[in-house]
């Protein structure tokens, strides 16, 4: 298996290529299994199993490189085997399995099964829940087919990995339940939605609204409960660690302004990694800045102490830099997850908002935006892969109204906004991407 790990296999090399002979894929599957067997055992890490103290694969690129050739060769062979009638018979009636996991988070019943072996009986379930045990038995043993939950005997349940997962960290149960909730609710009007406004997109024009009856802002500025849950949600995925290696953060030198920062959490963490940088976090919304100085509250003062926070709008001019700060020249402005919640006019709106403050610095001082870019066809990413960045581009229009996109669409929002503003680089790339965008003088 040595050689698998080095030089690799023929079927592991082809595994990204589309094939359509079983056998194939078949060989591929076992090579790409034995590889990553042989690489947790040389770094002394269990194999995964369905049992609730089963570790993930863990996040490294030679991990990923091998789960994500793994997983286009399980696709491609289960649609083959199973064919493309039964196939899609299922996936039209996912909205069933959904409505189970939907009645789950609604009911608590992740935190109502406890950590034991024997589990609790269904009747129990049902009386913790306030739901009768019809429906509870109906609903368990759906997610039960998803190894989310597991019958130990007849009317007792126990939690597996994956339902476990959502037990021990409120964040990602936050995240089932508000993809539960209202945004199930929301998707379930798209079509509704294009037929009202079908040459329209936006806050206003979007499957959110037309569900809920308000914007995604206005409804979580109603319902505080809701939004606090969605804030939550929003912390499943607060992975500093590729940001910070994605980009040539050393090579900058002053106050990096994080525009759309919310509470500054990115800033905080990328402010222990750079101790040589300053940060400033705008925000047009004085809760998340407030939330931003409970967070520096209880911060390393060293870290703290290098971090400002500051309201501002940004579909309004961004203030000349030598207003921004007194801590040393603008370094970059940086933007993450912001343009993917606007449709393009607003898009552009707060790229134009930017511009001035870009004149006034030194020349070519970036703009670092952190965002999905949509694979274009013939750019070979897997299908599995392209399918979760083009999940959350239907969030995005579901959502909000607004999109994610392709670098031909980046490049034509940044010239639409200003002809100056050009793409310089992109680091990284597909769902883990940063555009380095400058204003040519």
């Amino acid at each position: 298996m040595a050689t698998l790990l080095t030089n690799g296999s023929k079927h592991e090399k082809e595994a990204s290529s589309t094939s359509t002979d079983i056998l194939t894929l078949a060989l591929d599957i076992v090579q790409n299994a034995a590889s990553i067997k042989t690489l947790l055992a040389s770094q002394h890490l269990p194999a995964p199993s369905f049992s609730p103290d089963s570790a993930e694969l863990p996040d490294t690129p030679e991990h990923a490189a091998l789960r994500s050739r793994l997983v286009a060769a399980l696709d491609d062979l289960r649609l083959l085997v199973v064919g493309p009638r039964r196939t899609m018979r299922s996936l039209i009636c996912f909205s069933n399995d959904l409505a189970a996991f939907q009645v789950a988070f609604e009911f608590g019943f992740f935190t109502i099964v406890p950590e034991s072996e024997e589990g609790i009986t269904l009747e129990e379930v049902a009386r913790k829940a306030g739901i009768d045990a019809g429906r509870a038995r109906q609903v368990l043993r759906m997610l039960c087919t998803h190894r989310v939950f597991k019958e130990t005997k007849d009317g007792w349940f126990a939690h597996t990995a994956s339902s476990v997962a959502f037990s021990r960290d409120e964040n990602l149960r936050c995240a089932g339940h508000y993809g539960m909730d209202e945004m199930f609710k929301a998707a379930s009007s798209t079509a509704d939605t294009i037929k009202a406004s079908p040459q329209k997109s936006d806050l206003a024009h979007s499957p959110f609204k037309t569900r809920l009856g308000a914007s995604m802002f206005e409804y979580y500025e109603q319902n505080p409960e809701h939004a606090a849950r969605f804030a939550k949600a929003m912390a499943v995925d607060r992975k500093t660690s590729t940001l910070g290696d994605l980009f040539p953060w050393n090579t900058l030198h002053g106050t990096v302004v994080d525009v759309g920062g919310g509470s500054g959490h990115i800033s905080i963490a990328l402010a222990h990694r750079f101790p040589h940088l300053t940060f400033l976090v705008q925000d047009g919304v004085p809760d998340m800045l407030a939330q931003g100085r409970r967070l520096l509250a209880v911060e390393d003062p060293a870290v703290a102490c290098r971090i400002e926070l500051l309201q501002h709008d940004f579909f309004q001019p961004q203030p000349p830099p030598e207003r921004l700060t007194t801590r040393g020249p603008v370094a970059a402005f940086f933007l993450r997850h912001v343009f993917h919640n606007w449709n393009d006019d607003d898009a552009v709106t707060i790229a134009r908002a930017l511009v001035p403050a870009l004149e006034a610095a030194a020349p070519e001082t970036p703009l670092i935006i952190s965002e999905r870019v949509l694979p274009c066809l013939g750019d070979e990413v897997p299908l599995h892969e392209e399918r979760a960045m083009r999940q959350m581009d239907m969030m995005m229009m579901v959502g909000l109204g607004a999109k994610e996109r392709t670098l031909a669409e980046w490049k034509a929002l940044f010239r639409a906004a200003d002809e100056r503003l050009e793409v310089k680089k992109v680091h990284g790339q597909a769902a883990s991407g940063i555009l380095e965008v400058v204003l040519r003088k």
